[in-house]
């Protein structure tokens, strides 16, 4: 190895071989460093890999990519349990994996992370209505931006591009009751947050005690999403305060269901996932971010 303190590795570069140019290119930029290391870098499309079905196991799978290919990755094996430990090199828009678990988009450092020798982080998966979410889950709110969003906008101007759906949607914001159980207790709200990962919408926290390590869900509950509380709950995320209203809800969860008079749109760590009802649980499977 050239400077590394592990053995040369088979490494699965995971991505999506149709986004941008620029995205692409950083991608070969990684794996042209990671070969100059030694490493044997094999080079898969996020939309069919399934690590079971290589003929030779990779040592590391590295998904590059944001959230939201992370997540389809994770979600399509048949076995999540079962992967080679996971790193995320970050090329998407938000990149909450990768800033939480401090991966660089620098390829050295990058490269020199992975080979660092450190313990990697067992984090237990939560499954939406049976499918795996890997950071963050809202219902309501900021949802409604997330449906309204996009998707050429977003390729050019990048995490920009929510701001302009959160200004469509506020001059007519919409407001639904939902009634929420949460392992055994009910109560009403109009907008939730269930978070796997401490951080939220970039470098933003909503709750401390969020964390992939963490075996139970984190919700924060609001009974009233009006305008006023949505601008209170960024203002306090910006200043990094926590709950900002004594009415708001914050607890551990492991089984939640969600339904609704008429239905409430979902994201699903960054990208629209449908709408209500919804059934959240957490499992005992865990995958291991190297």
């Amino acid at each position: 190895m050239n400077g590394g303190l592990c053995e040369a590795m088979r490494i699965a570069l995971v991505y999506n071989p149709r986004m941008l140019p620029v995205r692409l290119a950083k991608v070969a930029a990684l794996a042209h460093v990671l070969e100059s290391r030694g490493h044997g870098v094999s080079h898969h499309d996020s939309q069919g890999f399934v690590a079971a079905d290589e003929a030779v196991p990779p040592d590391l799978v590295c998904i590059c990519g944001g959230d939201g290919t992370a997540q389809l990755v994770i979600a399509n094996q048949s076995d999540p349990a079962a992967l080679p430990p996971i790193a995320v090199y970050p090329t998407g828009t938000i990149n909450l994996l990768a800033r939480e678990l401090d991966y660089s988009a620098n390829p050295q450092e990058f490269a020199l992370r992975i080979e660092s020798g450190r313990s990697p982080l067992y984090s237990r998966l939560a499954t939406i209505n049976g499918r795996t979410f890997l950071c963050c889950v809202s219902v309501g709110a900021d949802a409604y931006a997330v449906a309204a969003l996009s998707e050429p906008l977003k390729a050019r101007i990048g995490r920009l591009a929510y701001l302009v759906a959160l200004g469509k949607v506020m001059l007519d914001w919409p407001r639904q009751a939902m009634q929420v159980t949460c392992d055994g207790a009910a109560f009403t709200v109009e907008a939730l947050f269930i978070l796997r990962g401490n951080l939220y919408a970039g470098p933003w926290t909503l709750d401390r005690k969020a964390s992939l390590s963490n075996p139970a869900l984190r919700v924060l509950a609001l009974p009233r999403a009006r305008r006023r509380d949505l601008a209170r709950l960024v203002f306090n995320a910006l200043l990094g305060r926590e709950r900002a209203a004594p009415d708001w809800l914050v607890l551990d969860a492991r089984h939640m269901t969600i339904s609704s008079d008429r239905p409430v749109p979902i994201q699903i760590d960054g990208d629209p996932g449908g709408s209500t009802p919804l059934e959240i649980a957490m499992t005992t499977a865990e995958v291991r971010f190297f």
